[in-house]
This record gives C-alpha cells, structure tokens and sequence, in this order.
C-alpha cells in the first residue's frame, strides 16, 4: 500500500502539474471507485466545471482543492495510481475507473487494480457544524494539518501527520506513554499516527534501533526522543527519493516512474540476507497481521 512518501511523491507532481487547470469532463467506469457518491453522477456534478486552486497531502490521503471550497480526496488504497496522460488518445491503462479530462486537453486517470482505494468530493461544514479532531492531532502547535482536517471533516479522525503537524518530541513522549500498543501497532495506527504503514515502519524501528513489540510506553527519554528524530529522517529521505516500489511494481508517479527507495532498504524485503550494519541476517516474522522485518542485533 502506498505509504506517506509515495503519496508526497504524487502530491508534488499534481502540484506542480495541475493546478490553475479547468476540470471539463469527469468519466467514471467503476462507481465503487466513487462509492461515497449516491451515484456517479453525484460525483461528476461537483467537479465539472471547477478549477484546482491546491493539492495538499494529509496522511495518506491527496487533498485537491476547489474553486468553490470542496476538495477532491483521493485515496490510493493498495494498488491505487493516479497517472497523467497528455491527451485522451493515450490508450488507457487496464482498470482505469474514473478520468478527468481538463480543458487544456490533457487528463488525469486513476487506476486501481484491486478498487480498495477510493475519490470522493469533501463539502466544508458550515459554521455550525462542529468538526471533532483527533485528540492526538490537537498536540500539533503549527503546520496546515488542523487546517486541512477542520475543512475536510472526512480526515478529522487522522492522529499526528510527520510533516503536516508539529509536534514536539515532549508531546509526542505524552502519546507514546500513554499507550500499551507495540510501537509498530502505534505507528501504523492511522487514528494516532498518520501516513506510516509496513514498510516504514519496519525501516524506522530498524534506525531507530528498536524492536517492533516494544511496549510504547517503557521507552525511555533518550528512546523516544530517538524515534521523535527518526520518524522524520527515514521518510525525508524515501520522498528524496521518490518512493518505494516494490516487486509487485505497483506503485508510480504521475508520470509512470517508479520510486528509488527500494534500493536503500535496511530490513524491509530483507530477510535472510545480511544486516547492513552488523551483517547478522534480517528475520522476518508475522506480527499482528503483518509481515515485520527486524535485526534482532541492531533491534534488540
């Protein structure tokens, strides 16, 4: 599943692609792409015609926002793409479920192999209307993430997001204290921390030099002020470097690239070979449902 820099790298490309363009047509192939919507209809009556004014990343999610104040969220599941095509005689890719063509020509396609990702037009509430967000992302003292989540009621649930809340490693100790979860439980809860899934979890613990079962709330001061530090670090680094793709090659930008981060992961994949640091080989067990990859040297 694309992950935090998968879903940067993908924002960054719309950004600098899309924005200012007029959405002429929508075309809908598959409605449980759109399946928020009562019908697909729904759904192409609220983008036709609008203008993209910003896109915007929250979590895992893409926020594109609208003339008229509603955002377009896009949610790539496991298997989602959003592609560019320069104009509509490019052949579509196979499970193309929804397009949007702009006025300038081109388009913009989501492909979805599996359908567990999903778009949906997001209405701000009115002003008497409350939005209750999470108490997590409340500790954030700066950064758009609150502003996204008070006009996008649907990702007022999502805890603290790396790069889009700031939270300092003071609050962020008050979070982890306050749980009984094994810290790769923790990081890859998307109602307490937002983006993170299988594969950085498993490279932050690794830098981190801790291991996935670890209760959150035993880790000492210098541990988490470790892990504060790592979080950012680890994910800075994989959107340097476009992403992760993995065997399965389902994960590319835009513009069809693949990521270049598979090829510096410390664990992830990994097992059986040689640790990059201590070169004792990297295990790899099922922990709550998910293949984790660890050194139990550098980990223990």
């Amino acid at each position: 599943m694309p992950e935090l820099p998968e879903v940067e790298t993908v924002r960054a490309v719309l950004a600098r692609e899309v924005i200012g363009k007029k959405i002429k047509l929508v075309h809908v192939t598959d409605g449980r792409a759109v399946r928020r919507h009562k019908t697909a209809k729904d759904f192409r009556t609220l983008l036709e015609g609008r203008v993209i004014k910003s896109v915007e990343r929250l979590g895992k999610n893409i926020v594109v926002g609208l003339d008229n104040g509603h955002h377009l969220v896009i949610h790539l599941g496991m298997t989602g793409q959003v592609l560019r095509a320069k104009n509509a005689k490019e052949p579509r890719p196979k499970h193309t479920h929804v397009v949007l063509s702009f006025t300038t020509g081109d388009e913009l396609r989501y492909v979805d192999q599996r359908t567990f990702g999903e778009l949906y037009v997001s209405v701000p509430p009115t002003d008497d209307q409350g939005v209750e967000i999470s108490k997590f992302a409340r500790l954030s003292i700066g950064g758009d993430g609150l502003n996204v989540r008070r006009h996008v009621p649907e990702l007022a649930h999502l805890g603290i997001d790396p790069f889009e809340d700031q939270v300092g490693w003071d609050r962020f100790a008050a979070v982890l204290r306050s749980r009984t979860l094994g810290l790769k439980t923790l990081l890859t809860d998307q109602d307490i921390m937002a983006g993170l899934g299988n594969i950085y979890a498993d490279e932050i613990l690794f830098s981190a030099g801790l291991m996935y079962d670890r209760v959150s709330e035993s880790l000492s001061t210098i541990e988490i002020r470790r892990l504060h530090r790592t979080i950012p670090e680890v994910l800075a680094e994989a959107i340097k470097h476009g992403g992760t793709t993995l065997s399965d090659e389902t994960f590319v930008n835009p513009d069809g690239e693949p990521g270049r981060y598979q090829e510096l992961l410390q664990v992830h994949t990994r097992d059986g070979q040689p640790c990059l640091q201590c070169r004792a080989p990297v295990s790899k067990v099922v922990f709550h449902q998910r293949a984790t990859y660890f050194c139990a040297k550098c980990q223990g």
